[in-house]
């Protein structure tokens, strides 16, 4: 073998092992995060006799940056527009007794990885089974969490994967319970594109309401990779929630899998859904 040729097929081989370790880093990041804590909690400014809402948008693993940003801004007016008490923080260190003991309902704003030491979960466990409320969007019901509790008591489901081949598809989604106050002003069938997420557990099955399922009829399920995940070809079928809601104790729990790209907090039934679920997690109307 010649000089060039030692120089090419060396070059090759770096670069294929840069990117081999680089998708390994991203997929361990993605499914468990690399992962940290605060201590020191923020500075906020809480009325507890006002109705508080808490935007949580740490991230450990993946970040859905567009949409959080985009998000903020959304949930801005919306405090504006219901004279609610808005704090906003990726601090995980906010998830103490004395601070959590003031707000009516956090929101895990897209929130990735393991974002809560032990005792912090303590206190959200505490704070969740004994009246608060609780708001999760997309990624707040991916895999990366890595929290047993919250997996089987507030979501209720256990994440799989997304398609990828597409990654976004078009489909109709289908109101099950047109009761208020969660259906208000919302369509019975809606047609809008996203990140469909699958998962392993039907929320239905474990005691949640579903608010809305999603045809899959037009969704290529399949989220394998090459070499790197199989067994990810599959959908949940007929009966494929997208967004849920129930009680924990003496809390409220909702969630919703719609959420990945920012430009779905333009969109005003995305917009309506979460002010509905604000409301209602709350115990605001």
């Amino acid at each position: 073998m010649n000089r060039k040729v030692k120089i090419v097929f060396y070059t090759l081989l770096g670069f294929m092992s840069i990117m081999i370790i680089a998708v390994g880093l991203f997929m361990y990041k993605v499914s468990y995060g690399f992962n940290f804590y605060e201590t020191i909690p923020p500075k906020l400014i809480i009325n507890p006799i006002e109705n508080n809402v808490l935007i949580f948008s740490k991230t450990n693993g993946f970040r859905h940056g567009s949409a959080i940003k985009a998000s903020l801004s959304a949930f801005e007016k919306m405090a504006y527009d219901n004279n609610w008490k808005l704090s906003i923080t990726d601090n995980g260190a906010v998830f103490n007794s004395e601070t959590l003991q003031k707000i009516d309902v956090v929101i895990w704003n897209n929130t990735s990885g393991k974002i809560l030491n032990e005792e912090q979960r303590g206190h959200f466990k505490n704070y969740l089974e004994t009246g608060g409320g609780f708001v999760g969007i997309h990624a707040a019901g991916d895999d990366s969490h890595q929290w047993e509790w919250y997996e089987d008591e507030v979501l209720r489901a256990r994440f799989s994967h997304h398609p990828l081949n597409p990654q976004f598809q078009k489909a109709t989604m289908s109101l099950e319970d047109i009761a208020p106050p969660l259906a208000k002003e919302l369509p019975i069938n809606w047609d809008r594109e996203e990140e469909w997420y699958m998962f392993e557990t039907n929320p239905r099955e474990q005691g949640s309401n579903v608010l809305y399922t999603v045809d899959e009829s037009n969704i290529n399920p399949s989220g394998n990779i090459p070499l790197l995940a199989s067994g990810k070809d599959w959908g949940m079928g007929d009966d494929h929630p997208i967004v849920w809601y129930h009680e924990l104790k003496q809390g409220r729990v909702f969630y919703s899998a719609l959420g990945h790209k920012g430009i779905t907090f333009q969109e005003v039934n995305h917009l309506q859904l979460l002010e509905n679920a604000i409301q209602w997690a709350g115990k605001f109307n």
